[in-house]
């Protein structure tokens, strides 16, 4: 049964170095992928980087992509309730049973405020479907935090992207411009190194690790 499914991320590139191989897996399953941008990207780049989140996205098949253009690394700037005010509106828009964001424990800030403005927004309530909350690791934020109980991303949720890893990377092209030499973790190697330690930790050749918020089966 197909389901509707919202990507939320804070920055462009942030989406398909989180769960690019997802997003394609998600989609050659019949399911409609929707990606949430809440920031924009860099200011230098800020011409150039709405055509980039498109290119990016279609080349994983996702048909709608949605800008919330909150200014990049100040959105602890804006109330929290406005910006989870906008994701509640994406929520009784789409209707999606499950979303995936950033980690709460990421050192990007950014990353921190979209994480609180989706826990928020999907608080259960009596009478509402519970949606499922992921959340995705982001290299060059995820690893650089403190490493300690309330921060470490911790894994318990593999998927094999074996079968997408090239179209993950192929994506990223897209976003040429944010990614960096190795052994900068957001490098081409970087990507392609993480999803192979996630792979084999799981009996993969590639893997893409996520952390689970909340499941409900009802």
């Amino acid at each position: 049964m197909s389901k509707n499914v919202l990507i939320i991320a804070s920055h462009p590139d942030d989406e398909i170095l989180g769960c690019g191989g997802t997003i394609k897996k998600l989609i050659e399953n019949g399911h409609q992928v929707i990606t949430v941008i809440t920031a924009k990207g860099r200011k230098e780049e800020e011409l150039n980087m709405h055509k980039n989140i498109l290119k990016a996205n279609h080349l994983l098949g996702v048909k709608e992509v949605i800008f919330l253009q909150y200014p990049n690394l100040e959105m602890e700037t804006i109330p929290l309730h406005k910006i989870t005010k906008e994701i509640e509106k994406l929520i009784e828009k789409y209707k999606p049973e499950m979303i995936f964001t950033h980690h709460y424990g990421d050192l990007n800030r950014d990353h921190q405020i979209t994480y609180q403005a989706v826990l928020t927004a999907i608080r259960p309530i009596a009478g509402k479907k519970p949606i499922e909350l992921i959340c995705f690791e982001t290299l060059s934020s995820s690893e650089w935090t403190q490493h300690t109980s309330d921060k470490t991303f911790k894994p318990n949720y593999f998927v094999d992207i074996s079968d997408t890893i090239d179209q993950k990377q192929h994506a990223l092209l897209a976003y040429d411009v944010e990614m960096r030499m190795f052994p900068h973790p957001r490098s081409y190697e970087g990507v392609e190194y993480l999803a192979r330690v996630r792979g084999m930790t799981v009996g993969f050749e590639y893997g893409e690790a996520f952390e689970i918020i909340r499941r409900v089966w009802k």
